[in-house]
Order: C-alpha cells, then structure tokens, then sequence
C-alpha cells in the first residue's frame, strides 16, 4: 500500500507539469493543428491512472484524506470531457490548450489538499 500511495503521490505532481506542458504546446502550435493526439493520449492515460490508484487508495482508507480529494480528482478527469464542447467555438488547439489548463488548476488544487491534510 506504501507503494501505491508513493506511486500516487509522484504521479499527481507530476500530472500538474504535465497537463501544463500540453496547455502551452497545443497553444504554441495551434497554427499546425496542436500536439500531436499521441501525446495528448499518454497524458489522458496518465491521469485515468492516477485516479485509480487514488481510487484504490480512498477505498481501503477512507479517513486519511478529505473527500475533497477525490472529488477534485473525478472532476480533473470529467474535465478532459470539455475537449469537445470547446472544439466547435474554439478549434481543436486551443479547446485541447483551454481543457488542459482547466486539469492543471484542478490537480493543482488537489496536490495542495494532499500537502495541507
């Protein structure tokens, strides 16, 4: 279980840099279509992972976290959703830049949860 929750923990302040790289590389090439969906792919993996794990971790212990926590975790994941309703007024660059930023400032908020329990 020590091993999860250090997987977890990484992974989350990871996920911030991550989802912030991917808003600033959609924007930056937003003439050339955005990043590739590849590597937009391996992010959205990265962050359904993350939710399991923390899944796994709330489930088995409930009382460690607040349920802020994950409700901020579903709701980063929810997010990636907005891709789409923002394609059409947007474009895909700037909808894929505009969702990423949503996610970094949900993980955000949820990393400092995690830090301040």
């Amino acid at each position: 279980m020590e091993t999860i929750s250090t997987i977890h923990g990484a992974l989350g302040e990871s996920l911030a840099v991550i989802y912030l790289l991917v808003a600033l590389g959609s924007f930056l090439r937003r003439r050339q279509g955005g990043l590739p969906m590849w590597l937009i792919g391996i992010a959205h993996l990265l962050i359904a992972l993350q939710v399991v794990l923390g899944t796994i971790l709330y489930i088995r212990a409930p009382q460690i976290i607040s349920i802020w926590h994950p409700v901020t975790g579903y709701l980063a994941l929810m997010a990636l959703g907005l891709t789409v309703v923002f394609r059409n007024r947007l474009g895909r660059a700037n909808s894929t830049a505009l969702t990423a930023l949503i996610v970094t400032v949900l993980v955000i908020i949820n990393v400092l949860i995690a830090r301040l329990r």
